[in-house]
C-alpha cells in the first residue's frame, strides 16, 4: 500500500531525530525535492504563459473597421478597438489555464474532491463589533475633513458634465429628450439628490456630494469585508483577519486622492455587490434581496453607460451560480425583478423618453472606443510599467483564487469560493476600462477589484502560516475578550482613520460649519479672474436668450450663466457624423441661439472634425463676433 509523503513525514517526525538521522534524513531530502518539484512547475508554467502572452500580444489583431468616420487614436492608427479587450484577456486567462492545469497534474493529492462543499456562514459578534467600529470611525473621518482643502479651480470640462446635466433636468423637465448623457442620467445629474438635501446646488455641494460617496463606499467595502470574513471556516482567526483586511481595504477609498483605486462611481457597484453577497449567504428566503439584485439591471443603467453593463453581465454570472446549486428561488426571483424593473420602467416614462433612453446607450457603447480610446501598450516594454503592472497583479490574484478553491488542507465553503471568485470576475470586466482608455488615471481608477482581491489572500495566507505560533495564540486569546477588542480596535481605527488630519479633530465638534466652507461657498471663488470676466460678458449678451450653446468642451459654461443648453448635446464631444450630427444641426435650428460660445481653452477632447456639417452649418450661419481669448463668441446672422 502506497503512503504519501505527508504521511510518510508525519509518521517519521513521530521518532527521535537522533535515532533515525539517516534514515529521517534521506526521506526528508527525497520528500522535500519532489515537493518542491510540484510546487514550483505550475509557477514555471505561469511565467511560460506570461512569456508567450507577451509575445503574441501584437499578433492578437482584427481589421480595422474601415467604415468607421469617428477621428480618434484609434481611427488615425488604423486600431480595430476589440483589440486591446482580446490583448487582455488573453494575457490574464492563458497563463492561469497554464496554471491550473499544471496545478492539477502535479498536486493532485493536494486537490480537493469537495469543491462545491456546502457549508452554513455564521455571523461572529466580534466581527460585527467591529465592523460597526469600522463604520463609526468612516463617518468620524469624514466630519473631520478640512473642506477648505477642496476648495480648488473648478474643471470646467470634467465637473461641467455633472453640473450642466443637472441644470437641464430642473430648467427642461425632460430627461434623455433633453440631455444627451455622458455617464448617465443619475450618474451625471447626482446633484438631484443633494439638492434636496441642502435645497440648493453649486460647484461647492457638488465636490460635497463625492466626498460623501467616497463615504458610503467606505461604509460598503467594511459590510462586504465583513460578508467575506464570516462566510469563511477560519472560526478561531477571524477577528484578526477580519481587522488587517479591511483595514488595508479602507485605503482603496481615499478622502484626499483625485482619482482613487474605489472611485465615487463605484458605488453603485458595491451596493449590488452586497445585496449579490446577502442572497448567495442567506440560508433564508430573502425575497427583498433577490428582487432588488434584479431591479439592479435597470438602476444601474440609469446611474451609469458603463457600470450598469458591467453589472447586467455579473447578474448572468450570478443567475448561472444560483442555477447550478439549484437555488431556484432565488434564481426566479432575480429574473422577476429584472422584467418588473424595466416593465414598470417602461410603463411610468414616456415612448419618446424610453426610445431616447435606448438610442443613447447605443450610441454610448458603440463609439466610446473610436472616440476616447487609447491603445494599451505590450507588456514590459517602454512606458508600459503601470499598464504591465497591473495585468500581473490580476494574474497574481487568479493564481491565489485558484490555490484558495483547489486546496484540500483551506475546508473553505463554496460561499467564500464564489464570494471570491465573483470579485475576481469583477475585476477582470471592470479592466475594461482601463484597456479601452489605458493613460494612468484610467489604471489606477480601475485597479480596486483586483487589489482588494490581493489584500484578502496577502492577510489569509499570513495569519494562516503565523497561526501555530506562540505570540500569534496570545494575540488571538486578547481578541476573544471584547472589552479588549473594543479597546485596541478603537486605539487602532483612531490612529489609522485621522492619521492625515489630527489636527483638524475639532472639526468633529464644529461640522455644521466646516461643510459651510465648501457647501455655500460663491461658485465665483472656484473661477479665475478671466474666467470670471468672461461669464459675465456672456451672461449679458444671453439675458434675453432661453437657452445658452457652446460647440467647445468647456462644458461648465451653461451651467455657470444659469442657462440650460438650446440642444441635448451639451458634451460637444458627442456631436459625431453619422451618429448625432443631424440630429444637432435639426435642435440647433430649431432652437435659434443668438450667440455660441464657438472656441475656448478646453477644445482637446475631440477632433473637430468628427462633426464637419455641424461645424460648416456653425460657420455658414454664425460670425465672429467678440474674441475674449481663449474664448471666442459667434453670432446669428
Amino acid at each position: 500500500m502506497k503512503i504519501s509523503y505527508d504521511k510518510k513525514l508525519k509518521e517519521i517526525k513521530i521518532f527521535k531525530p537522533e535515532s533515525f538521522k539517516d534514515f529521517r534524513g534521506e526521506i526528508w531530502t527525497n520528500w522535500e525535492k519532489k515537493h518542491l518539484m510540484k510546487k514550483t512547475i505550475p509557477w514555471l508554467f505561469l511565467i511560460l504563459g506570461i512569456i508567450f502572452s507577451t509575445i503574441v500580444w501584437s499578433f492578437i489583431s482584427l481589421p480595422y473597421n474601415s467604415s468607421n468616420t469617428i477621428i480618434g487614436e484609434y481611427s488615425i492608427n488604423k486600431i480595430n478597438p476589440l483589440n486591446d479587450t482580446l490583448r487582455g484577456l488573453f494575457f490574464i486567462i492563458f497563463p492561469l489555464i497554464l496554471y491550473f492545469g499544471a496545478f492539477l497534474k502535479y498536486n493532485k493529492e493536494l486537490i480537493t474532491s469537495k469543491i462545491f462543499q456546502t457549508k452554513s456562514s455564521t455571523s461572529n459578534n466580534n466581527i460585527n463589533y467591529l465592523c460597526y467600529i469600522f463604520i463609526i470611525f468612516s463617518i468620524l473621518e469624514f466630519y473631520n475633513l478640512n473642506h477648505k482643502d477642496f476648495l480648488g479651480a473648478l474643471d470646467s470640462h470634467h465637473e461641467g458634465t455633472i453640473l450642466t446635466a443637472q441644470l437641464n433636468f430642473f430648467s427642461k423637465n425632460k430627461i434623455w429628450t433633453g440631455t444627451f448623457f455622458d455617464y448617465g442620467f443619475l450618474g451625471n445629474s447626482i446633484g438631484i439628490f443633494f439638492n434636496y438635501m441642502f435645497d440648493d446646488y453649486s460647484i461647492g455641494i457638488q465636490r460635497f456630494s463625492f466626498k460623501f460617496l467616497i463615504l458610503l463606499n467606505k461604509i460598503f467595502i467594511i459590510l462586504i469585508c465583513r460578508k467575506i470574513i464570516n462566510s469563511l471556516d477560519f472560526t478561531n482567526h477571524k477577528e484578526i483577519l477580519f481587522l488587517i483586511f479591511t483595514l488595508s481595504t479602507i485605503t482603496l477609498a481615499s478622502f484626499y486622492e483625485h482619482v482613487t483605486p474605489l472611485h465615487p462611481r463605484i458605488f453603485i457597484y458595491l451596493i449590488f455587490t452586497l445585496l449579490v453577497f446577502n442572497v448567495i449567504t442567506s440560508k433564508k428566503n430573502n425575497i427583498f434581496s433577490s428582487f432588488l439584485v434584479g431591479f439592479f439591471s435597470l438602476l444601474s443603467l440609469l446611474f451609469y453607460w458603463d457600470i450598469g453593463t458591467y453589472i447586467n453581465v455579473l447578474l448572468i454570472i450570478v443567475l448561472i451560480y444560483l442555477f447550478l446549486i439549484k437555488k431556484f428561488d432565488d434564481f426566479y426571483k432575480i429574473i422577476l425583478g429584472i422584467i418588473l424593473s424595466w416593465l414598470i420602467f417602461y410603463s411610468l416614462i414616456s415612448n419618446n423618453e424610453f426610445k431616447e433612453f435606448i438610442n443613447q446607450y447605443f450610441i454610448i457603447l458603440n463609439i466610446s472606443d473610436y472616440l476616447i480610446g487609447l491603445e494599451f501598450p505590450k507588456p514590459f516594454t517602454d512606458k508600459s510599467t503601470r499598464h504591465t503592472k497591473a495585468l500581473l497583479l490580476i494574474v497574481i490574484s487568479g493564481v491565489f483564487l485558484i490555490n484558495y478553491i483547489f486546496d484540500k488542507l483551506k475546508k473553505e465553503s463554496l460561499e467564500s469560493k464564489f464570494l471570491l471568485f465573483y470579485l475576481f470576475i469583477s475585476s477582470i470586466i471592470f479592466f475594461k476600462s482601463g484597456l479601452m482608455r489605458s493613460d494612468g488615471p484610467h489604471i489606477k481608477y480601475t485597479s480596486g477589484l483586483y487589489t482588494l482581491l490581493i489584500f484578502f489572500f496577502i492577510s489569509y495566507y499570513l495569519i494562516d502560516k503565523i497561526s501555530d505560533s506562540k505570540i500569534f495564540s496570545k494575540i488571538n486569546i486578547f481578541f476573544n475578550k471584547k472589552i479588549y477588542i473594543f479597546t485596541l480596535s478603537t486605539l487602532i481605527c483612531f490612529l489609522f482613520f485621522f492619521q492625515n488630519n489630527y489636527s483638524n479633530i475639532l472639526n468633529i465638534l464644529n461640522s455644521n460649519k466646516n461643510f459651510h466652507m465648501m457647501t455655500k461657498v460663491d461658485d465665483k471663488k472656484f473661477l479665475n479672474s478671466d474666467y470670471r470676466n468672461f461669464i459675465e460678458i456672456y451672461k449679458d449678451l444671453t439675458k434675453d436668450e432661453s437657452c445658452v450653446q457652446q460647440f467647445t468642451d468647456d462644458n461648465a459654461i451653461p451651467y455657470l450663466v444659469g442657462k440650460p443648453t438650446c440642444t441635448k448635446y451639451y458634451v460637444n464631444a458627442h456631436i459625431i457624423q453619422n451618429w448625432t450630427e443631424n440630429d444637432f444641426i435639426r435642435e440647433l435650428k430649431a432652437s435659434g441661439p443668438n450667440y455660441i460660445v464657438y472656441s475656448s481653452k478646453i477644445n482637446w477632447f475631440k477632433s473637430r472634425k468628427n462633426a464637419p456639417n455641424a461645424d460648416k452649418f456653425i460657420l455658414d450661419n454664425y460670425f465672429l463676433y467678440k474674441d475674449i481669448s481663449p474664448w471666442i463668441i459667434y453670432k446669428k446672422r
